[in-house]
Protein backbone atom coordinates (compact mmCIF):
# COMPACT_ATOMS: atom_id res chain seq x y z
CA UNK A 1 0.00 0.00 0.00
CA UNK A 2 2.74 2.44 1.02
CA UNK A 3 4.77 1.51 -2.08
CA UNK A 4 1.77 2.18 -4.31
CA UNK A 5 1.28 5.61 -2.79
CA UNK A 6 4.98 6.42 -3.18
CA UNK A 7 4.95 5.27 -6.80
CA UNK A 8 1.91 7.41 -7.53
CA UNK A 9 3.50 10.40 -5.84
CA UNK A 10 6.70 9.92 -7.88
CA UNK A 11 4.65 9.69 -11.07
CA UNK A 12 2.77 12.87 -10.17
CA UNK A 13 6.00 14.64 -9.33
CA UNK A 14 7.53 13.64 -12.68
CA UNK A 15 4.40 14.82 -14.48
CA UNK A 16 4.45 18.22 -12.79
CA UNK A 17 8.19 18.66 -13.33
CA UNK A 18 7.70 18.01 -17.05
CA UNK A 19 4.74 20.37 -17.15
CA UNK A 20 6.72 23.06 -15.34
CA UNK A 21 9.60 22.74 -17.82
CA UNK A 22 7.20 22.97 -20.78
CA UNK A 23 5.52 26.04 -19.35
CA UNK A 24 8.88 27.70 -18.71
CA UNK A 25 9.95 27.10 -22.33
CA UNK A 26 6.64 28.54 -23.54
CA UNK A 27 7.10 31.61 -21.36
CA UNK A 28 10.67 32.08 -22.56
CA UNK A 29 9.51 31.83 -26.18
CA UNK A 30 6.71 34.29 -25.55
CA UNK A 31 9.09 36.81 -24.02
CA UNK A 32 11.49 36.75 -26.96
CA UNK A 33 8.60 36.94 -29.45
CA UNK A 34 7.28 40.02 -27.65
CA UNK A 35 10.76 41.57 -27.81
CA UNK A 36 10.96 40.85 -31.54
CA UNK A 37 7.56 42.45 -32.06
CA UNK A 38 8.90 45.54 -30.31
CA UNK A 39 11.97 45.64 -32.55
CA UNK A 40 9.87 45.33 -35.70
CA UNK A 41 7.32 47.83 -34.42
CA UNK A 42 10.02 50.42 -33.80
CA UNK A 43 12.00 49.66 -36.94
CA UNK A 44 9.03 49.85 -39.31
CA UNK A 45 6.70 52.13 -37.34
CA UNK A 46 4.08 49.37 -36.98
CA UNK A 47 1.65 48.60 -34.22
CA UNK A 48 2.39 45.36 -32.38
CA UNK A 49 -0.27 43.38 -34.21
CA UNK A 50 1.19 44.41 -37.57
CA UNK A 51 4.68 43.56 -36.28
CA UNK A 52 3.47 40.10 -35.29
CA UNK A 53 1.88 39.58 -38.70
CA UNK A 54 5.16 40.57 -40.36
CA UNK A 55 7.14 38.17 -38.16
CA UNK A 56 4.65 35.37 -38.73
CA UNK A 57 4.60 35.90 -42.50
CA UNK A 58 8.39 35.90 -42.61
CA UNK A 59 8.53 32.66 -40.63
CA UNK A 60 5.96 30.95 -42.82
CA UNK A 61 7.71 32.06 -46.01
CA UNK A 62 11.07 30.82 -44.71
CA UNK A 63 9.90 27.74 -42.80
CA UNK A 64 11.12 29.06 -39.44
CA UNK A 65 9.76 28.74 -35.94
CA UNK A 66 8.57 32.03 -34.49
CA UNK A 67 10.78 31.72 -31.43
CA UNK A 68 13.88 30.96 -33.52
CA UNK A 69 13.31 33.97 -35.77
CA UNK A 70 12.62 36.14 -32.73
CA UNK A 71 15.89 35.09 -31.12
CA UNK A 72 17.75 35.89 -34.34
CA UNK A 73 16.03 39.25 -34.61
CA UNK A 74 16.76 40.28 -31.04
CA UNK A 75 20.28 38.90 -30.68
CA UNK A 76 23.17 41.36 -30.64
CA UNK A 77 25.12 39.25 -33.13
CA UNK A 78 22.31 39.15 -35.71
CA UNK A 79 21.18 42.70 -36.35
CA UNK A 80 21.21 41.96 -40.11
CA UNK A 81 18.11 39.74 -39.76
CA UNK A 82 15.42 42.07 -41.06
CA UNK A 83 12.16 40.71 -42.47
CA UNK A 84 10.96 42.51 -45.55
CA UNK A 85 7.70 44.39 -45.18
CA UNK A 86 6.65 43.06 -48.55
CA UNK A 87 6.82 39.45 -47.42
Amino acid sequence: MQADIEAELRENLDHYKTLSEQLQRALDSRIVIEQAKGVLSERYNLDVDEAFQLLRSYCRANNLKLADAAVALTSKESREFVPSRTG
